[in-house]
C-alpha cells in the first residue's frame, strides 16, 4: 500500500519515490559519501524524512530515483555473472537494465526480511531515533544473497545466459572496453555458419570459396596509430563545415531518417537532404585524400 501525504495546500497525495526509502539507509557509508551534497543531507532519522518538507522534495525529486537505480545497479552487478565493469555496456544491453531494476532488488530485500517496508518503517519511526550505516562487508554478503533470491524467483538465470550467447554491438558502451574489444574479436567467430572452427579455418575455407580471396579480420592495435590520425582528420574537416551541414551530420549520426532531417531542417525532399549528404563525402573525400566510395 503506497505512503500518502498530506500536501500544504491540504490534499492528499501519494508520496512519490517512498517505496524506496528503506533501501536507501541500507547503502554502506562508503557509498554515501559519493552522493550529491543534497543527498548526503537526507535526514538519517525516518520519522524526519517524512515530515520535513525539504527532504520530502529531494525524495521525490528524479535524482533521489537516478540514486537508487544507479546505486543497486553497482551492489548487485558483481553477483549477475556478467563480468568486468558494467560501465563497459549500453542502456541498451538486458543485463545493463536488469541490473538497474531497483524494484527488484528493493522487493526482494523485503520479501527476506532485510529491510522493512515504508509502512512499516513509517509505524516504527520516533523523532529521537537516529539511523547508523550497515558495514560494507555486510552490504556484499547480503546482496549476493538478495541476487541469488531475485535469480531463482524471477528466472533471471536464463534470461543473462541468453543474453550472454547473443551479444551485439548496441550492447556496448561507446568507450573503449576490454569487454568491447572481445567481442569485436569473437564477432566473426560466432555469427558465422560455421561456428564451432577457428578464425583461421574459416578464412581458409574462404579463399577456397573466392578462388583464393584471403577474407580478414583489421587488427585494432595494429591499426590504432592510422585510426588516431583518420579521427584527427575528421574533427578539423567537422570544424570548418558550414552549420547547416554539421547539424545535419549530427541529426543523422542520432538515428534520424532522410525524411526526418529534411522535415526539421525545412527541406522540400529528402532527396536534397541526400544530396547534401553525398556532397560532404566528395568534399571529405578530397580533403582526407583517402576513397571512402563517394
Amino acid at each position: 500500500m503506497p505512503v500518502h501525504l498530506k500536501r500544504k495546500n491540504g490534499e492528499v497525495t501519494p508520496y512519490k519515490n517512498s517505496e524506496y526509502i528503506p533501501a536507501f539507509y541500507f547503502f554502506p557509508k562508503e557509498a554515501m559519501t559519493k552522493l550529491p551534497k543534497e543527498l548526503q543531507e537526507l535526514p538519517r532519522n525516518p520519522w524526519f524524512i517524512f515530515r520535513d518538507w525539504d527532504a520530502i522534495k529531494i525524495v521525490e525529486s528524479d535524482l533521489f530515483l537516478e540514486l537508487m537505480m544507479d546505486g543497486y545497479a553497482c551492489l548487485t552487478w558483481p553477483y549477475l555473472g556478467i563480468g568486468g565493469d558494467m560501465e563497459a555496456y549500453s542502456g541498451y544491453d538486458p543485463a545493463y537494465a536488469i541490473a538497474h531494476s531497483c524494484g527488484i532488488w528493493v522487493e526482494t530485500m523485503t520479501n527476506l526480511g532485510i529491510i522493512p517496508t515504508t509502512n512499516e518503517l513509517l509505524k516504527k519511526a520516533t523523532p529521537w531515533e537516529q539511523w547508523g550505516y550497515v558495514p560494507v562487508a555486510e552490504t556484499q554478503w547480503t546482496m549476493r544473497r538478495v541476487v541469488r533470491a531475485a535469480m531463482h524467483r524471477y528466472n533471471l538465470q536464463a534470461l543473462l545466459d541468453t543474453v550472454k550467447q547473443n551479444r551485439c554491438a548496441e550492447d556496448f558502451d561507446d568507450r573503449y572496453s576490454t569487454q568491447k574489444i572481445d567481442f569485436i574479436r569473437k564477432w566473426y567467430h560466432t555469427r558465422t555458419k560455421h561456428p564451432q572452427i577457428s578464425l583461421d579455418e574459416f578464412q581458409r575455407a574462404y579463399a577456397e570459396e573466392h578462388n583464393d580471396t584471403w577474407w580478414d579480420v583489421p587488427d585494432t592495435q595494429q591499426d590504432m596509430e592510422q585510426t588516431v590520425v583518420d579521427c584527427a582528420d575528421a574533427d578539423l574537416f567537422i570544424q570548418a563545415l558550414d552549420p547547416k551541414d554539421l547539424e545535419i551530420l549530427q541529426l543523422r549520426n542520432k538515428g534520424h531518417s532522410l525524411e526526418e532531417i529534411a522535415q526539421m531542417l525545412g527541406y522540400k525532399t529528402h532527396s536534397a537532404v541526400l544530396k547534401r549528404i553525398q556532397k560532404l563525402g566528395e568534399k571529405y573525400q578530397e580533403f582526407a585524400g583517402t576513397d571512402i566510395g563517394f
